[in-house]
């Protein structure tokens, strides 16, 4: 059964076809929606998100959330002046919350961030089975 803010997402979503057809962008936004997130999540980020014509993903891994920022930061530097993002972590279980906060102020210092029309800009954090710190974008790209 899926979460209400999941059925909302979906509801969003199939009113902007090439975004369902894009299997990345679709999986990871209902992903960033799903029940486990451990910081609460709101649809009207979404909403504000889909206000842009052109979505898109990009992913990393590495072994901390530090690592991971620089990562996505080097591997894709027009990161640094999108139009806003949801994005979310996800964390080995007994992750440190500090180094992810740390790894967050050190993203947000990066972001070129127009305090006039740059939004959304939320995280969240998810536990996972894993070894890896991993970091998921969803961002926009111009109006």
């Amino acid at each position: 059964m899926y979460s209400d803010k999941i059925s909302q997402a979906q509801d969003l979503l199939v009113k902007r076809p090439e975004i369902v057809e894009n299997r990345p962008v679709y999986e990871a936004i209902l992903q960033f929606y799903s029940d486990n997130a451990l910081i609460e999540t709101s649809i009207l980020d979404l909403i504000s998100l889909l206000k842009s014509k052109k979505i898109e993903v990009r992913k990393t891994s590495a072994n901390t959330f530090k690592e991971c920022i620089y990562n996505l930061l080097d591997e894709f530097p027009e990161l640094t002046a999108v139009k806003g993002m949801l994005r979310y972590y996800e964390a080995p279980k007994n992750f440190d919350w500090k180094e992810c906060e740390n790894a967050e102020t050190i993203f947000g210092e990066a972001l070129t961030q127009d305090i006039y029309g740059w939004q959304p800009d939320f995280w969240t954090l998810f536990e996972k089975e894993t070894e890896l710190c991993g970091l998921t974008v969803v961002f926009a790209q111009g109006n």
